[in-house]
């Protein structure tokens, strides 16, 4: 997700794996448009008697892949280094540290800077806000990352104890207690009831783990000739077969408490979530695996790629500014279109994103910070 953690910025261009660039930048976007809520990401929740209905329940289970592809993406591209602790802790916590607080600090200044407290009080609810993660939308993954981060040394050695069988049986376990035992406990109970979350073997590797580890797995374990068109086109069927799956559960869900909320929406998120991050992380590789990429388009992606971290870094605050772009004149003019106005309201804070992102790495500082 940074230009640090996914592909060393002393690397020349050539050498960055562009499969790696793409995913960054199409993933942020991702995110950013996770965070439009009802107006886009979630819009089936207020139009259930859309046409597009369907359509709409689909697309949070696959944009959500976007912060676990982040997790693959470092897991791959950190876990089969060597470094000594001392090295993670001044290269990479310590920055990491620094990007939390920077930003933090000028998310606040936007957001908060009018409430009507003294000096004293602005530093007390600033750190408050630094210290629980509650500074800005996306900046929970900065405080995952750092614990990642922490726990690289450990991770890195286990990986290379683990084999093929190993890799498959923890995918089995995700798709079960993740997938299955979710779906069946609903339909059994309608929610009065819950497996208790403890005997959850994956308590033991928490999700952003699972993900680190998944993603160390397609890079470096799974054969690159597993990556074929009928491989792939299974991998899919199966990913929109959890889709539907979990689609149906929610719009059930929806029906057994009487009515669609966020919060019965998203039970099913995570699902099969696996499947379809799967399958866009392994069909991304096979496409830059298999075709040509002109050198133009290389350094474009190279570019949106490592710029990426500064786009999610400012995200909540480009969001804000083009929100009125989408209030008063894309869903005024464009009113029959309300998902694609969203699309367009993220894109728009996406590109501003880049412009500020651009600008402030001419900053010395800012151009080693992200």
């Amino acid at each position: 997700m940074t230009n640090d953690t996914p592909t060393p910025t002393s690397k020349p261009a050539k050498k960055k794996l562009l499969h790696i660039e793409f995913l960054r930048f199409l993933c942020i976007w991702l995110v950013m448009f996770t965070h439009s809520a009802t107006e886009g990401f979630s819009i089936f929740i207020h139009r259930p008697e859309s046409l597009f209905y369907p359509f709409y329940l689909a697309v949070p289970f696959w944009v959500k892949t976007a912060v676990p592809i982040f997790f693959m993406i470092s897991g791959a591209l950190l876990l089969g280094r060597e470094e000594p602790i001392s090295t993670i802790f001044k290269k990479r916590i310590w920055r990491f540290l620094q990007v939390i607080f920077v930003f933090s600090l000028i998310n606040y200044v936007w957001f908060y800077h009018n409430l009507p407290l003294t000096i004293l009080g602005h530093i007390a609810k600033f750190f408050t806000m630094l210290y629980s993660s509650q500074m800005a939308t996306a900046y929970y993954f900065l405080y995952i990352y750092i614990g990642f981060l922490l726990m690289l040394p450990i991770w890195r050695k286990l990986v290379k104890a683990m084999t093929e069988d190993l890799y498959l049986y923890l995918i089995g376990l995700n798709l079960f207690f993740v997938g299955c035992v979710p779906v069946i406990s609903f339909l059994i109970f309608k929610g009065s009831a819950e497996m208790n979350y403890f005997v959850n073997p994956l308590l033991a590797i928490s999700e952003p783990s699972f993900y680190f580890l998944m993603g160390y797995w397609i890079e470096h374990v799974l054969p690159d000739t597993w990556l074929t068109k009928r491989n792939l086109a299974r991998l899919g069927l199966i990913a929109i077969i959890g889709t539907a799956i979990a689609g149906f559960m929610t719009y059930y869900h929806g029906v057994c408490a009487g009515g669609m909320t966020e919060a019965i929406s998203e039970r099913f998120y995570d699902s099969f979530l696996f499947l379809n991050t799967a399958f866009v992380f392994c069909l991304t590789r096979w496409y830059f695996m298999t075709h040509h990429i002109s050198d133009a388009w290389s350094h474009r992606l190279v570019f949106l790629g490592g710029i990426s971290f500064g786009v999610m870094l400012f995200e909540e605050i480009t969001r804000n500014l083009t929100h009125i772009i989408l209030s008063r004149v894309l869903l005024v003019y464009l009113y029959r279109f309300p998902f694609f106005d969203a699309v367009i309201w993220i894109t728009l804070a996406y590109a501003l994103g880049v412009v500020l992102t651009w600008g402030i790495k001419k900053i010395p500082y800012f151009r080693k910070l992200i």
